[in-house]
């Protein structure tokens, strides 16, 4: 099986290099066959450049978007480059800060590889700013009062079976993307693999999440629920 890994940069040339040589190696040591899709989500410092130098590897793809498409756009780009181009088995997302490790993804692939439709992390410890914690509360109690039941819904890596992936069709554009594929996941009372991870600090850069995008979400997550989108 075949794994189809989109990674949504955005003014991360401090870590890309880095990020990317970890996955590789992550996925090399297991075994799994793969294709990494770096998006240059409209980046305005060397991002550009550095994803170019990485496509010289063959198993990894460069695309670049002019202007930044938003969380859910960037993912939807390179999945969108996936679909175009030989479909894996399996396909998903992580997010290219390294705040989450790697190692996370044989167990996801390998949940996938046994019948789960959909494979996720959860953060069950977290070094990421006040701030960031704060604003996953909020995310939590969002989703457990308007009826989600999966634990930490924004949590990647998140993994999926082709089937799946065009099942669900997911198409938010915004920071909703992850929390979509959850939701109609559970409509659909599916089985979501989880694996335990630690979300580690920033080691350069800064983080995109927001209280901004906490109305963004919250906003979303109501017109799920009350059915003003499929």
């Amino acid at each position: 099986m075949r794994l189809g890994l989109v990674i949504p940069l955005y003014d991360e040339e401090e870590l890309v290099t880095e990020v990317v040589a970890s996955i590789h190696a992550t996925l090399k040591q297991a075994g799994i066959e793969h294709v990494l899709v770096l998006v240059n989500n409209g980046s305005q410092d060397q991002t550009a450049a550095l994803v170019d130098d990485l496509s010289l590897d063959a198993s990894v793809v460069a695309i670049h978007l002019r202007e930044n498409a938003g969380y859910g756009g960037g993912i939807l780009a390179g999945l969108a480059w996936l679909e175009q181009n030989e479909m894996p088995d399996v396909v998903g997302w992580i997010w290219g800060d390294g705040q989450v490790s790697p190692s996370a993804l044989p167990p996801l692939f390998a949940a996938c590889a046994a019948g789960a439709p959909l494979a996720k992390a959860v953060r069950k410890e977290r070094h990421d700013g006040l701030q960031r914690q704060a604003i996953t509360t909020v995310y939590a109690a969002a989703t457990r009062v308007l009826g989600i039941h999966a634990e930490d819904v924004n949590g990647c890596p998140k993994l999926m079976t082709r089937a799946a992936f065009e099942e669900l069709q997911p198409r938010s554009s915004d920071w909703f993307l992850d929390a979509e594929v959850v939701v109609k996941a559970e409509q659909r009372n599916w089985e979501i693999a989880t694996h335990p991870v630690i979300m580690r600090a920033r080691t350069a850069g800064h983080s995109k999440v927001n209280w901004h995008t906490v109305a963004e979400f919250a906003l979303n997550l109501t017109r799920w629920r009350f059915g003003s989108a499929e």
